[in-house]
C-alpha cells in the first residue's frame, strides 16, 4: 500500500511523534509512506521516510485554496491508496481539499482524543459531522474516545479502536537518583494539559517540602503565562523549564515521579513510556487513562480536578522507598510489554487499512 500521513506540523506533540514512529513502522512491513505536515514548524520528525512539509500560515487555516489545491496535485502525483488524518486541522483540510479538487483517495481519521470537548455550539457540531460523513472510518485511540465519538454523531460507518504504540531502546539508559525529590511532567503548553493546577499543587506540596522540584518537558502557546505564575508563586529555582527534548525518559531519574493532571486525554503515550522505564505515575482520572492507569495496580488515579488529591498522593509516594513501588512498576511494564508495543498495533493499523481498501472494491 501507498499511505499518506497528514500531520498539522513537525512538533514534538504526542500525535505527531506517534505517527512518525506509525509511519517509520508501517514502512519496515513493506509498505510506502509519505509524512506530510500543513502548516510552519522546525522540529525534526523521527521519519526516514519522504517528508513533505507544505509550510503553510496557520492564521490561514479556515481558509486556505492554494494549500488545498497543492495538496490535491500531491495526491494525484502519488496516487495513495489511504490518507489517514491525524487530528487537529488535518481532517477539514483534507475534506476541503477533495470536494473541491475532486480526488477519490479514501479518507481516515484518527481520533486522539475526546471530541466532545471541542464541540461547543450547534454550528461547530454540524460543520464536523459533514466532515465525518466525507471519510471512510475512524480510528480512536480508546474506548472512551470512541464512545464520546459516538454519542455526538452515531457514525455509521467503520470505526476501531486501535490504541497508541511505543517503541522502547533495548538498552535503555537511567539516570540514576538525583539527589532531591523530583516530579515531572511531560506535555505542550497547552489548555488541555492543564499546567495551571500543575503550579497550584506543587505550590501547595514545596511549602511543606521545599526541596522538591519540578520539570516540565515540553513547549507550546502558553508556556509564558505558566512561567509568569512560577514567578508570582517564587518557584523559579524549584520549577525547571526543559523545553521540547527527545526521548525525554531518557534523562529522568529513577527516582522522579511522573504527573499528567490533564484536563482531557485519548490515551497519552508518556504514560505508557512511563511504564516501559518504571517510572511511578500520578493522573486524572479522564478520557482513556483508567483504560490502562488502573489505581493502585499501575499507578495512581486521582479524580479530575481534585487538586488536594493529587498534592496528598504526591506526598505519600515521596514517602515511600523506590523498593515499596517495584511491585506496581512491575504490573505496569507488562501492560506496557503485553498490548502497547508499535510493532503490534502498526499492524492493527495496516489490518483496518486493508478492511477499508476490500470494502471500496466490493463496492
Amino acid at each position: 500500500m501507498k499511505i499518506i500521513q497528514l500531520i498539522q506540523r513537525p512538533q514534538a506533540r504526542g500525535v505527531e511523534l506517534f505517527t512518525a514512529m506509525l509511519s517509520e513502522e508501517l514502512q519496515r512491513l513493506g509498505h510506502v509512506v509519505i509524512l506530510i505536515s500543513i502548516f510552519e514548524g522546525d522540529y525534526c520528525l523521527p521519519f526516514s521516510g519522504k517528508q513533505i512539509h507544505l509550510k503553510r500560515l496557520i492564521k490561514k487555516r479556515f481558509f486556505d485554496m492554494k494549500a488545498w489545491k497543492e495538496f490535491s496535485r500531491i495526491v494525484k502525483n502519488e496516487s495513495p491508496d489511504i490518507i489517514q488524518a491525524n487530528a487537529a486541522d488535518t481532517l477539514k483540510f483534507s475534506v476541503f481539499s477533495k470536494k473541491i479538487f475532486g480526488w477519490n483517495t479514501p479518507i481516515l481519521f484518527r481520533n486522539a482524543s475526546q471530541i466532545s470537548f471541542y464541540i461547543n455550539s450547534p454550528w461547530v457540531k454540524f460543520f464536523n459531522n459533514y466532515l465525518y460523513k466525507n471519510i471512510a472510518g475512524v480510528i480512536s485511540v480508546s474506548n472512551k474516545s470512541k464512545e464520546d465519538f459516538q454519542s455526538l454523531f452515531n457514525f455509521s460507518k467503520a470505526h476501531q479502536v486501535i490504541p497508541i504504540g511505543i517503541r522502547i531502546p533495548t538498552n535503555q539508559t537511567h539516570l540514576e537518583s538525583v539527589d532531591y525529590p523530583l516530579l515531572v511532567h511531560i506535555g505542550g503548553f497547552s489548555y488541555e494539559k492543564n499546567h495551571l493546577d500543575l503550579i497550584d499543587i506543587f505550590s501547595n506540596i514545596h511549602s511543606q517540602i521545599p526541596e522538591l522540584k519540578l520539570w516540565l518537558i515540553g513547549e507550546g502557546a502558553l508556556k509564558e503565562e505558566i512561567k509568569e505564575k512560577v514567578k508570582k508563586f517564587s518557584l523559579k529555582d524549584s520549577v525547571i523549564f526543559k523545553g521540547a527534548i527527545p526521548n525525554p525518559f531518557e534523562i529522568i531519574p529513577r527516582n522522579a515521579i511522573f504527573v499528567l493532571p490533564s484536563k482531557i486525554e485519548g490515551l497519552p503515550a508518556v504514560i505508557l513510556e512511563a511504564f516501559a522505564y518504571k517510572i511511578p505515575v500520578i493522573a486524572y482520572n479522564v478520557g482513556g487513562i483508567p483504560e490502562v492507569l488502573i489505581n493502585e495496580k499501575t499507578g495512581y488515579l486521582i479524580p479530575k480536578s481534585d487538586q488536594m488529591a493529587f498534592k496528598d498522593k504526591i506526598i505519600q509516594i515521596l514517602q515511600k522507598d523506590i523498593e515499596d513501588l517495584n511491585p506496581m512498576l512491575n504490573s505496569a511494564f507488562e501492560v506496557y510489554r503485553n498490548s502497547f508495543k508499535i510493532e503490534a498495533v502498526s499492524k492493527s493499523f495496516e489490518k483496518f487499512y486493508k478492511m477499508i481498501l476490500s470494502c471500496k472494491t466490493d463496492k
